[in-house]
């Protein structure tokens, strides 16, 4: 079993960068870790009409979560997701749990 909660949890504190480690190891390969303070990763998609579909999913899987990341399109088909929690004022379980739906989402759309 992973240590990735299942869920976004209210108050959740700021990770140790052994935790972030750990975490960042149930998730996508592509997730770069920026000073321990977020993940990024950018996923290639077939065209505009994709991207849109991907933001779109991925907002409404943040809504559930209710813990939203900062989303671009970039050259019409690349989506860049940065994960942070600002209240912690870095990385927490959180952004692992988001990362993990956007990979979901991500894969099974067959959009990267």
């Amino acid at each position: 079993m992973g240590v990735i909660p299942d869920r976004c949890a209210d108050g959740a504190a700021s990770l140790s960068a052994a935790e972030v480690r750990s975490m960042a190891s149930e998730v996508h390969a592509d997730w770069a870790i920026v000073g321990n303070e977020s993940i990024e990763r950018r996923l290639e998609v077939q065209d505009f009409k994709a991207a849109l579909a991907l933001v779109n999913a991925i907002g409404a899987a943040a809504d559930e979560e209710n813990h939203h990341p900062d989303l671009s399109i970039s050259n019409y088909r690349f989506v860049t997701v940065l994960l942070t929690t600002h209240d912690a004022g870095g990385l927490t379980a959180n952004d692992f749990v988001m990362a993990r739906r956007c990979d979901a989402l991500a894969r099974d759309g067959s959009r990267v």
